[in-house]
C-alpha cells in the first residue's frame, strides 16, 4: 500500500505541468492553476505524468550533485584558512606570543574562511533543496507506479 493511501491524502494533479501534488494543494506551484482531484486513467497520461516525476528526479539528482560540489570546494577553502591560522602566528624566542593581525597570512586566513563558509553555506542549503526535490518526485513516482498497477 502506498504511503498516499496510508494517509488519506487525496492526491490532486496539474494537467498543464503534469505534476501530483500529494500533500493537499490546492494550486500547482509551478504555474499557479487550480489542480484536479481527477485520477488519470489513461495510461498515456500516466505516463507523461510519470516522465515529469522522473525529469524532476533527475534535476533534483543534478543540483545535488552541484551543491556537493560546493560543499567540498567550501571545505576546502574553510581549511586552507584554518592552516593559515597557524602561518599567522607571531613568534618571539621560539615562544607564541599572538596572531599578527598586520601580516599578509592573516588577510589570506579572514579570506579563506569567509569564503570556505559561505560556499558551505550555499552547498549544504543547496543540498538540502534538492534532496526533498528527489523526495517528492519519488513519492511521486511511487504513487503513479500504484496507478499503473492498479489499472485505474
Amino acid at each position: 500500500m502506498s504511503k498516499v493511501a496510508q494517509e488519506n491524502i487525496e492526491p490532486r494533479f496539474c494537467e498543464k505541468e503534469h505534476l501530483v501534488c500529494l500533500n493537499g494543494e490546492t494550486k500547482c506551484p509551478l504555474c499557479g492553476e487550480e489542480l484536479s482531484s481527477t485520477i488519470p486513467t489513461d495510461e498515456r497520461e500516466i505516463s507523461a505524468y510519470s516522465r515529469e516525476a522522473h525529469n524532476r528526479d533527475i534535476a533534483g539528482y543534478d543540483k545535488s550533485q552541484n551543491a556537493l560540489c560546493f560543499v567540498v570546494i567550501g571545505g576546502t577553502v574553510f581549511t586552507i584558512g584554518i592552516l593559515f591560522i597557524f602561518l599567522s602566528l607571531q613568534k618571539k624566542f621560539n615562544k607564541i606570543v599572538g596572531i599578527n593581525v598586520a601580516s599578509f597570512q592573516f588577510a589570506i586566513c579572514v579570506i579563506a574562511l569567509l569564503t570556505g563558509a559561505v560556499l558551505l553555506t550555499i552547498g549544504l542549503i543547496g543540498l538540502f533543496k534538492a534532496l526533498g526535490m528527489r523526495k517528492r518526485a519519488a513519492a511521486e513516482v511511487a504513487y503513479l507506479s500504484t496507478l499503473k498497477r492498479n489499472g485505474k
